[in-house]
């Protein structure tokens, strides 16, 4: 059962970022799958746990570099958004036991919850301010100040 359905919507136009949230989802789905099982693989479900820890956290270091090097002006509430569903995982791994798998198979739901509007959401609004100040060109991962985009565009 696919629990994270990704759909086009939640492209945000920046390639890297779009394949990193596609991963995160497909994370999520792998996750809830192993936990589906009458006889769930602790080992399986705790490996793929700490595997979306670390995609999340290599996504969300990409994002908070953009926004850094660009001033967004949301980046506190944004960065503390990512925080929260690190730690949510974070003490998911850390408490994971025997009886784990029903959390687990909540956990899975929330974070596909959590994806979803974050995506649809802050993502939605961080990829809005890049395009409008010019900050970083969303048909590809090359990122340029306004003043380098500029030049781009007038050598074209």
């Amino acid at each position: 059962m696919t629990i994270a359905v990704w759909r086009d919507e939640y492209h945000t136009g920046h390639p890297e970022i779009d394949q990193q949230h596609q991963q995160l989802f497909q994370l999520v789905n792998q996750i809830h799958h192993l936990t589906q099982s009458e006889q769930p693989d602790h080992a399986a479900i705790y490996s793929q746990l700490n595997e979306f820890a670390s995609c999340a956290i290599t996504h969300f270091d990409l994002e908070e570099a953009l926004m850094a090097q660009h001033g967004y002006p949301n980046f506190a509430v944004h960065c503390q958004t990512h925080r929260a569903l690190v730690n949510k995982v974070q003490t998911l791994l850390t408490k994971f036991d025997q009886t784990a798998e029903t959390q687990v198979a909540v956990v899975t739901e929330v974070l596909a919850d959590w994806m979803v509007h974050h995506i649809r959401g802050e993502d939605r609004q961080m990829i809005r301010f890049f395009q409008a100040s010019n900050a970083v060109e969303i048909s590809g991962s090359l990122i340029s100040t306004g003043i380098e985009r500029i030049a781009e565009l007038s050598q074209a």
